[in-house]
Formats: structure tokens, C-alpha cells, sequence
């Protein structure tokens, strides 16, 4: 199985996400790697002793975990965080990429944050953990049916393992079906309802193909603010995590990381999974 990917700074911040990887290496049975970047613009001295220190924190790190792992590998490079995160992600071919809070603080010119930068580009899904949220048995998924939204259905089925995973689909009903009143509008999103369940089921069935257990999957159809609806959701439902594409349907391209995704990553409710 390709690897998890967990990159850390070694602060007390990053602790969140490396017990979070450990743990869903363990559930998953993957192996994982532990990732540090040194800033290749030090002095070399000061370079290679930040390196051996790095080894040392990060297993220091993984020891303070409750899970014993088979396969772990600290891996500690020099260059620019963002292309190193995104480079060994790529080369490892990593199943899962997975940051903390911290990274949130880390301004790059005019291009936002590390986090972010990394949302934008990565290969894979970028899980990011805003704290201890327990076992994640429970998620909430933001489906639009676009390509995104189906890789995001995809990783948060392969984490959760079989657990219970709430589909949240969001859709307005065209203005003469409003002016007709509510009862119009009700009909309108049960007709949505039947319809997208159909669909639901066929990315169901995509899982039973790639061998992924199948999650207990519901599906609910609301109007209404798309981020005020998934705040409700969150707040109701309280989920180990919610998952979503980088961007909708009408998304204005793969390198721009939609406006949703952004604004959870910013002020995350919970933990959020991002897919391409």
C-alpha cells in the first residue's frame, strides 16, 4: 500500500497531526512517513545539525503516539517547505497528506500560506487536523457530483473504514419554481433527492470495485448558503471530519483551490479533507 505522509515543524502544534497519522496508519495498515524540512538557505553547519536534531524530535514524536507501527520512516530534507512537502508526496506516490494547524502560519509572499499553497497543488488529498476530534467513525461529505467531490468520497470511505459518512448535497431551485411558493420548492428538492440518491449509489458502487469497504451512507438535499448549511451540518451531526473537492463543478480551474475549501482551511470547523 502507497504511504501516508505526515508533515511536521516539530512544534508542540504539530503533535495533533502526527497522532492523527498514526493512527490512521494503523487503522489502514500503511506505512507512514514522518516529514521535516530544514531550510537549505542556513548555513550548511547549521543545516546538518538541525538535521540530526529534526531525526531526533520527530521520532521523539511518534513515541509520544499510543499506536506501534511496523513501517515508519523519518525522512528530513532541505529546500523550500512547500515544494518539499509537494515533491515527496508526489515521489512517494503517498495515499495521504497530512498537516496540522501550524502550517496555517506560515505566509509565502503573496501566495498564501503553506497550508494552502499545498491544498492548491498536491497530487493527493490533503487532510488537515485542527485537533482531537477522537476516532473518526463519523463524516460529513460536501458532494457536488464533480470530479472532486468523487475523489473526496472516495478518501473519506477509505478512512473511515465502514463507518458513517453524511453526504450534505446543496441546491436552489430555480427562481419560477420559488416564485411558485414553498410547496413548489419542496417537491423540487424531493425530486433532487431521488434523483441524486441514484448517483450516490453508482459512487457507492465504484468503492465495492477498488476494494474499499463501503461506508453507512446517507444523503440529505438542502437549499440554501452552502457554508452556513455545512456549519448547521457540523454542528448537528459534530463529524471526525468533513470532506470536499479543491473545487466545485463550476470551479474556475484545477490550480485554484475554490473559494469553500479555502474558507474551511482558514477557520476549520473540524478536521477537513481536501481532494482533487
Amino acid at each position: 500500500m502507497s504511504p501516508l505522509i505526515v508533515a511536521s515543524d516539530l512544534s508542540p502544534e504539530s503533535d495533533a497531526a502526527v497522532r492523527r497519522a498514526c493512527m490512521l496508519a494503523a487503522r489502514l495498515k500503511a506505512p507512514l512517513i514522518a516529514l521535516h524540512t530544514v531550510d537549505d538557505q542556513l548555513p550548511l553547519a547549521i543545516q546538518d545539525k538541525a538535521c540530526v536534531e529534526a531525526r531526533q524530535l520527530l521520532s521523539e514524536q511518534l513515541g509520544r503516539c499510543q499506536e506501534t507501527l511496523a513501517d515508519v520512516q523519518l525522512l528530513v530534507q532541505r529546500g523550500p517547505v512547500t515544494q518539499t512537502i509537494l515533491h515527496a508526496a508526489s515521489e512517494h506516490r503517498a495515499l495521504l497528506l497530512i498537516m496540522g494547524q501550524h502550517h496555517q502560519h506560515s505566509p509565502e509572499l503573496f501566495i498564501g500560506t503553506t497550508l494552502e499553497r499545498v491544498s492548491r497543488l498536491a497530487s493527493v488529498p490533503v487532510l488537515l487536523v485542527a485537533g482531537d476530534q477522537g476516532d473518526y467513525d463519523k463524516a460529513l461529505l460536501a458532494l457536488d457530483f464533480s470530479t472532486c467531490a468523487s475523489e473526496a468520497l472516495r478518501c473519506a470511505a477509505l478512512v473511515l473504514q465502514g463507518g458513517q459518512l453524511h453526504a450534505l448535497h446543496l441546491c436552489n431551485a430555480p427562481l419560477g419554481t420559488r416564485l411558485a411558493g414553498a410547496d413548489a420548492c419542496e417537491v423540487y428538492l424531493r425530486e433532487q433527492q431521488e434523483s441524486l440518491h441514484y448517483l450516490l449509489e453508482d459512487e457507492l458502487e465504484t468503492l465495492d470495485l477498488l476494494g474499499t469497504p463501503r461506508p453507512n451512507a446517507d444523503l440529505q438535499v438542502r437549499s440554501g448558503e452552502v457554508r452556513a448549511e455545512l456549519e448547521g451540518a457540523i454542528a448537528t451531526l459534530h463529524p471526525g471530519f468533513i470532506a470536499l473537492g479543491s473545487h466545485s463543478r463550476s470551479g474556475m480551474g484545477e490550480a485554484l483551490l475554490g473559494s469553500l475549501a479555502l474558507a474551511l482551511l482558514r477557520e476549520p470547523p473540524c478536521d477537513v479533507l481536501v481532494a482533487r
